[in-house]
């Protein structure tokens, strides 16, 4: 079965080979159909101080998390001033675009899904010249119900540790864990999800993520801590900076040997069925 680790201190960045080329933006590719993946791509984005995106639409969803630094983003009618911790959707045909006008660069990790792929001699990245920035640019605010496209992570959002609960599963063979939904359908996304994962200190074997597979793929990148994983049979350990794909039936599993949390992004796509999403090898190899 198909996965990969990609270091975070080997990352090569370089500017999109799309119509977007010349904006300033620089990309470093993180997962993609150079990693075997077939459903989605994921890359970490940078644009430096006074540098745009114009607005453009794609026939992919697209999403995105502030790692650092601030921008302004304009979402179809709607526009928001984002900094570290922010996150953000744009539907399939949607026309967005970036602002960077602050005195800072701007880092975000970015998940697209349906994976991409040219259309005809295109890139499949169209410009949309009649999309503008509104006028007025607020901050997210979670409690204002006029609010779209996106929202503001707090590390107050997150749970307490325990049994994992999500749409797929929850039981005991993920445990020590807390999440924070993102992106995903309440949010209007229909190929992905993206969300906050944290595992509790000293999670370790039969107390974190048990070994597992999914009809599905996933990411996780690594933003606080070191985890030890078991991939298909491999043991490797990652940290900060540090990204996992799995593919789909691609078995895994997660500890945290260490005295600190482990935090990090994960995407899904697709999007898993409400029931039988996660399959644990224990489980299965019971059966007589």
């Amino acid at each position: 079965m198909a996965h990969s680790v990609t270091r975070g201190e080997r990352l090569s960045w370089a500017a999109p080979e799309d119509v977007l080329a010349g904006s300033g933006l620089r990309v470093a590719p993180l997962a993609g159909a150079g990693n075997s993946s077939v459903h989605l791509e994921i890359r970490l984005c940078e644009l430096p101080p006074g540098a745009h995106l114009p607005s453009h639409l794609h026939p992919f969803e697209e999403s995105f998390y502030v790692l650092s630094g601030g921008a302004s983003v304009a979402t179809a009618d709607t526009g928001y001033r984002v900094r570290e911790g922010d996150y953000g959707f744009a539907p399939v045909a949607t026309p967005h675009a970036w602002r960077n006008d602050t005195d800072g660069l701007v880092r975000w990790l970015e998940a697209r899904a349906p994976q991409p792929r040219p259309i005809g001699d295109a890139h499949g990245t169209y410009f949309a010249p009649d999309h503008a920035f509104p006028a007025t640019l607020p901050e997210p605010d979670e409690t204002d119900p006029r609010r779209r496209y996106v929202g503001r992570f707090s590390d107050d959002d997150m749970a307490p540790y325990g049994p994992l609960t999500m749409p797929g599963y929850h039981g005991p063979n993920i445990r020590s864990i807390s999440i924070r939904m993102l992106v995903d359908q309440l949010l209007g996304a229909q190929h992905h999800t993206l969300f906050m994962v944290e595992f509790a200190p000293r999670a370790g074997h039969g107390n974190a993520a048990k070994e597992h597979f999914h009809p599905f793929e996933e990411i996780y990148y690594l933003l606080s801590g070191t985890a030890l994983g078991t991939l298909d049979g491999e043991q490797v350990r990652v940290s900060a900076g540090d990204l996992v794909w799995t593919g789909v039936n691609s078995s895994h599993g997660f500890i945290n040997e260490g005295d600190e949390p482990v935090r990090w992004l994960e995407v899904q796509s697709p999007i898993p069925p409400t029931s039988d999403a996660f399959f644990f090898d224990d489980d299965w190899r019971g059966i007589e």
